[in-house]
C-alpha cells in the first residue's frame, strides 16, 4: 500500500518544482549564465547543480535505502555539477534536465509504502543536525525537497533580483 508520507512527499515537490517554475519563467538566457560576484554561481549553475551528477540520479541513491541494509550515503557538498557540455546547454535545456531529475524523484517517491519510506541510510553528512547520521527515507527526500531544493530556489531568486536590477 503507498505511504500518505510518500504521497506528501511527493506533493511537496511538485509545489517546489512550480515554485522553481516561477522563479525561472521569463529569465533571460544571457542573464542566467552571468555571475553577480566572484564566487557566487550563476542561474544555470544553480540548475546544473540541483540536476545534480551526470553520472548518477537522485533515484539511483533512493533505491540504495531499498537494496542494502544501512548503505552509506556520500555527500559532496557545493559541486556545481556545471561541465562544459552542460555551460552549452541553453537555459531551457538546462530547466528540462531539472524537471526530467525531479520527476523521477516524485514518480518514484509516490509509489513507496510506509516499510519503504522508513528504511535508513547511514549519511554522515546529517551526523550534526537533528535528522542524525540515519536517517529514513522520508526524512532523506524532505532534506533534498525542503532544504536543498528552497536554499537553490532562494538562491535563484536572489541572483535573478540582482542581475535584473
Amino acid at each position: 500500500m503507498v505511504s500518505q508520507a510518500a504521497m506528501s512527499l511527493r506533493d511537496a515537490l511538485g509545489q517546489k518544482l512550480q515554485e522553481l517554475g516561477e522563479v525561472l519563467d521569463g529569465l533571460d538566457e544571457a542573464k542566467a549564465g552571468q555571475r553577480m560576484a566572484e564566487g557566487e554561481w550563476c542561474c544555470k549553475e544553480v540548475l546544473s547543480h540541483i540536476t545534480g551528477d551526470e553520472g548518477e540520479s537522485y533515484v539511483a541513491g533512493f533505491r540504495r535505502f531499498l537494496d542494502e541494509d544501512s548503505p552509506l550515503i556520500g555527500v559532496v557538498v557545493g559541486l556545481p555539477y556545471y561541465t562544459p557540455a552542460r555551460q552549452a546547454m541553453s537555459l531551457s535545456e538546462l530547466r528540462a534536465g531539472v524537471w526530467k531529475q525531479y520527476q523521477e524523484v516524485a514518480d518514484f517517491l509516490g509509489g513507496l509504502s510506509d516499510e519503504q519510506i522508513a528504511r535508513k541510510a547511514r549519511v554522515p553528512l546529517l551526523k550534526e543536525t537533528p535528522i542524525g547520521e540515519y536517517p529514513t527515507l522520508a526524512q532523506w527526500a524532505g532534506a533534498l525537497i525542503n532544504v536543498h531544493l528552497v536554499d537553490h530556489i532562494n538562491q535563484l531568486r536572489s541572483a535573478r533580483q540582482q542581475i535584473e536590477t
